[in-house]
């Protein structure tokens, strides 16, 4: 099987359209065509169809769809380590966190172990928590840094302590004290449901008895800067990290709100597939469990 016929495939489905995945691959549409036919002949069996929305996965075209993105994955991380070592350089680390810890606590202990290994190559990507679990399950990254923990029969998991969401307002709110029946009456911003961190807002909602589908929620977005933004603005309420808004607590661009003594605990942790070896890694955790901690941001 040749792999630019699998990556042909796999950018098609991804995009429903072979148009796209031909600029993606800058190909003309006929070559890719020509790429899943062979890939088809290869693998005896028809992976695509035809539909007014596009191009669709046959059944078997979505069981290829799913192993081709682990295989696709595995295969660029080879190639990458291949040109690490081709350029001399020591190792080379691929790091998938969630967006919190990796924009607002990771950067500074990154450096810092940069500093003490200065020829590798440090790869970090932003994915959600589950997303991490799935890249370290298949073995495409080295360290995943996620909220909560995850263990199974090959994964590790090192919890890195526990951290805390707080209610927030802009600088110049002047209530400092809320009663929690007075949460309805303001508009809130609130991370999307796909970060791990909603769950926790939700469990802790339900735990105090407040319905969070009764909150006049505005928006609900991944990023954490334009919550920010919107509520530095005025235009109301949101439940933040506190590790993500330690600068604006500083300039007085954001302030904690107390309301009613809730508290929204959650851990951060560090995981890998326990399968696979690899020096830097072991370096790195060994770094994270005897000081790394001490260097977030």
């Amino acid at each position: 099987m040749n792999i630019n016929n699998l990556r042909a495939f796999y950018k098609t489905v991804y995009y429903k359209s072979i148009s796209s995945s031909a600029k993606e691959l800058y190909l003309s549409q006929p070559a890719i065509s020509q790429q899943i036919k062979t890939l088809e002949k290869d693998l005896k069996t028809t992976l695509l169809k035809r539909s007014n929305r596009g191009v669709i996965p046959t059944p078997a075209g979505e069981l290829v769809y799913q192993y081709a993105e682990r295989i696709l994955n595995l295969y660029d991380n080879m190639l990458q380590d291949l040109q690490c070592c081709e350029n001399d350089c020591v190792n080379r680390l691929t790091i998938s966190c969630c967006p919190t810890i990796g924009q607002y606590a990771l950067p500074c202990t990154l450096h810092e172990f940069k500093k003490k290994n200065k020829n590798i190559t440090l790869h970090v990507e932003h994915n959600f928590s589950n997303e991490v679990i799935h890249h370290i399950k298949e073995g495409g990254i080295d360290i995943g840094f996620i909220e909560g923990c995850y263990t199974d029969e090959n994964i590790n998991c090192i919890p890195l302590g526990e951290f805390k969401m707080h209610f927030v307002a802009s600088g110049n709110w002047e209530l400092k004290n809320l009663p929690k029946n007075k949460l309805f009456y303001y508009h809130f911003f609130i991370i999307h449901k796909n970060c791990a961190l909603r769950k926790i807002i939700e469990e802790t909602f339900l735990k105090y008895g407040i319905d969070i589908n009764k909150l006049k929620i505005e928006i609900e977005s991944p990023s954490i800067e334009s919550i920010k933004s919107l509520v530095a603005a005025g235009h109301g309420l949101s439940i933040l990290p506190y590790i993500s808004i330690k600068k604006e607590l500083y300039t007085k661009t954001l302030t904690i709100i107390e309301v009613d003594n809730i508290e929204f605990n959650y851990t951060y942790s560090l995981i890998y597939n326990k399968k696979i070896r690899k020096k830097i890694k072991s370096d790195f955790i060994d770094f994270i469990k005897n000081s790394g901690k001490k260097f977030f941001c």
